[in-house]
């Protein structure tokens, strides 16, 4: 059996969009038997903390990182960060959506993912939907892969026309993949 890890998970600490304690997901991870968990909330690293505590605690292999969702039509992205270095540019990131924004809102532009990203694992979901990523390791410099299994995906060349240079921009290696009937 191949090992699989949910690395779109959200936190009840997306207000509307994530209904379990970072700690609960953490336990399921468990009970699951999951090779690891990623946790990203929508343009906010508030659950990692909770999340990273009870993962020490259970023996869960856990990412940290953020669901960057976009105001310019730009696909969602979770952005993990590799490295100390990048986790600064993450929390960043984020403080400059949430600076321009009002009170509860983030507004992040791909140019600002562009200027920030080095060091970054990202994955492009490419329908805006949670996805099943196996491999999580293209962006800032890796020379991995990233396979998606999105409901109702969209094909790679049609991720590249709705924005043309973020893929070449980011070092993204856009393989989608779908179930069919």
């Amino acid at each position: 059996m191949t090992a699989y890890a949910e690395l779109a998970a959200t936190t009840n600490f997306s207000f509307l969009r994530g209904a379990s304690h970072p700690e609960e997901l953490v336990l399921q991870a468990k009970a699951l038997g999951l090779a690891a968990l990623g946790v990203a909330d929508r343009n906010s690293v508030a659950g990692v903390v909770r999340a990273h505590e009870a993962a020490k605690e259970h023996g869960v292999r856990l990412a940290v990182g953020a669901r960057l969702v976009f105001a310019d039509g730009t696909p969602d992205i979770l952005a993990y960060p590799g490295n100390h270095a990048a986790w600064t540019r993450l929390t960043r990131l984020l403080t400059l959506g949430k600076r321009r924004a009002e009170k509860g809102q983030c507004t992040l532009h791909v140019d600002d993912l562009t200027a920030h990203a080095e060091g970054f694992n990202l994955i492009v979901l490419a329908d805006g939907r949670r996805g099943r990523v196996s491999s999580p390791s293209p962006g800032g410099g890796g020379s991995g892969r990233a396979e998606g299994v999105h409901r109702g995906g969209v094909k790679p060349h049609a991720l590249a026309s709705r924005s043309p240079d973020l893929v070449s921009d980011l070092h993204v290696l856009p393989i989608v993949c779908r179930r069919t009937p």
